[in-house]
Parts: C-alpha cells; sequence; structure tokens
C-alpha cells in the first residue's frame, strides 16, 4: 500500500509540473492521493493490530493512533479528504475547520502559470502547497513503517520509479521486469 501511495503521489506531481492549467485531473489525482493514504493507515492498522496479537500483546487504537500522529502529521489532512470523497459530506477527520483550496497562479520566470492546490489551517492562518504535503506525507508513513518493523532502511524507488527514470534519462534496455 506504501507503493500505491508513491504512485499517487508522483501522478499528483506529475500533474501540477507538467499540465498546471488541467483542473480536474489535478484535483481528481489529490483525491487519490488522500485515499491512498487513507487505504495504507486502515493496512498498517490491522497489520500492526495482527502483529501485536501474535506477540501476546494488547493492541491499543488509542496508541496507533497517536503513533500516526506523532509520526505523519499531514495525515488528518488526508484522511478528512478521503472521508469527505467517500461520504459526499465534509468530516474532519483530525482536521478541524481545514481547507482545500485551488488558486490560479500566474507564474514567472521560473514557475509557469497554472492552477495550485493549497491546504489551508483551520480560519486560513497558513497554507501549504499539496505538492509538498503529499511528498511528506510519503516520506513520513516510510518512517512509521520503519519504526513499528513493517520496513527497513532508506524509503525505497518502486520498481516503477526506476522504470520511469530509465525512461526518461536513458538505458531502455535496463528497464526491470514486470512484478508478478
Amino acid at each position: 500500500m506504501w507503493e500505491k501511495l508513491a504512485w499517487d503521489v508522483d501522478v499528483f506531481q506529475d500533474i501540477q509540473r507538467s499540465y498546471p492549467t488541467e483542473e480536474q485531473p489535478l484535483l481528481y489525482s489529490a483525491i487519490n492521493v488522500c485515499i491512498s493514504a487513507w487505504s495504507l493507515e486502515q493496512w498498517t492498522l490491522a497489520a500492526w493490530t495482527q502483529h501485536l496479537r501474535d506477540n501476546g500483546e494488547a493492541p491499543s487504537r488509542q496508541k496507533f493512533d497517536q503513533l500516526v500522529q506523532t509520526c505523519v502529521p499531514e495525515h488528518p489532512i488526508c484522511s478528512a479528504i478521503a472521508n469527505t470523497a467517500k461520504h459526499a459530506a465534509y468530516r474532519d477527520g483530525g482536521w478541524p475547520d481545514g481547507e482545500v483550496s485551488l488558486s490560479w497562479a500566474d507564474g514567472d520566470e521560473d514557475v509557469p502559470p497554472g492552477f495550485i492546490l493549497y491546504h489551508l489551517s483551520p480560519g486560513g492562518v497558513s497554507q501549504a502547497l499539496a505538492f509538498n504535503t503529499f511528498g511528506q506525507v510519503q516520506s513520513n508513513w516510510w518512517l512509521l513503517l520503519v519504526l513499528i518493523g513493517f520496513a527497513h532502511g532508506d524509503q525505497p524507488s518502486p520498481k516503477w520509479m526506476q522504470n520511469k527514470l530509465r525512461r526518461i534519462f536513458g538505458e531502455p534496455d535496463g528497464l526491470l521486469p514486470a512484478a508478478n
């Protein structure tokens, strides 16, 4: 599920960079990132609960939620958006009064014009680029998975990412085989 999250973050970031004037694909891919992050939470909770039970320990949802809150502080944004998409009504999911804002930026010599998606803190006091927020969600989930023993080492580049980079930078014969 972490690789699925990484995939959706990559798609969102590609759309933001390559097709900044495409409003719907940017928004749809943002929802997909959030659903993947929420799904990763559910999969991790189930595996973590089973792991503790297998080792004779009592799992605590409160302890798990605290781990997520501490290690992935951006996760409530994703949870709120995923739950809102699922239930067709806003559910804060730990991000009370949070908002999503799609704004047009005229661009400059460094950045082309286009839509930019922001996450606004309660009351709109501060904003973060969704591009950055989603990258942090991906990285922080990896760190949490390492912390609880479900992953090891530095954040990997999935095979699909390695193949993508090989297509961009060369070595077309060096593509990795598709996973079984």
